[in-house]
């Protein structure tokens, strides 16, 4: 098991990430253009939840690993969630071989998160971030309000101003500080092929600069699905 030091990344680890990113992205973008030569795919690993399962995930927080692995009833379905000031790892080891992957999942963002604004005192909005074997994949931020956000670009340190729910396959009520609004809840499909080998390991974080609670703003995933290709 990873130190939980490593799990959790902090803000100075995300911003030395940047560059890594860029080539990350550039990659990605250079396999999508060129899938439709690639042989049959093997669906390795899906779940949606629904009966509980969550034996190769961990989750943690600041002060470490922590024992509760959620499962919530939402929109007439189960999530894996919520989360607030978590790191989500997910590691799976029964691949087939391979050399290229497919990584999918939902993600639901919950109640008043605020996309581009930056608390006053502090340097940076609330991000949210997907890594592939400590790599990052996506740094971001969504609004379920009137502020701008993020996705679907990355982080730069030039915010790009996107229009609140941009992208997002949907609209749901909230569940706490947004309950009862109709808008409380936004939904994205995540979607990445990427060059891959070996085991895998996923990690789900949120770096908040303001209020952690889980009330005022939480995520959840759903319908995480790896799919594996070997390129010859």
């Amino acid at each position: 098991m990873k130190q939980s030091k490593k799990a959790f990344m902090g803000i100075s680890q995300i911003i030395g990430s940047f560059t890594k990113l860029g080539f990350l992205l550039i990659g990605t973008f250079t396999l999508l253009s060129c899938s439709k030569n690639l042989p049959d795919r093997i669906v390795a690993y899906s779940n949606e939840f629904e009966t509980g399962n969550t034996k190769d995930f961990k989750i943690y927080g600041a002060a470490g690993i922590e024992d509760s692995l959620k499962i919530t009833d939402f929109n007439k379905t189960k999530i894996f969630g919520r989360f607030s000031g978590n790191a989500v790892v997910f590691s799976y080891n029964q691949l087939p071989e391979h050399n290229v992957i497919k990584i999918e999942f939902d993600l639901y963002m919950h109640d008043d998160w605020k996309g581009n604004f930056i608390v006053p005192g502090t340097t940076l909005p609330d991000l949210w971030q997907l890594k592939l074997d400590n790599n990052p994949l996506l740094i971001t931020n969504f609004s379920n309000g009137a502020q701008d956000q993020l996705f679907p670009n990355s982080y730069t340190p030039t915010l790009t101003n996107n229009k609140p729910f941009s992208n997002s396959w949907g609209v749901f009520p909230g569940i706490c500080s947004k309950a009862g609004q109709s808008n409380g809840t936004s939904f994205y499909k995540i979607e990445y092929i990427t060059s891959h080998s070996g085991p895998i390991e996923l990690a789900f974080q949120d770096v908040s600069f303001s209020s952690t609670s889980l009330c005022i703003k939480s995520w959840s995933i759903d319908n995480l699905k790896l799919t594996t290709m070997l390129k010859q």
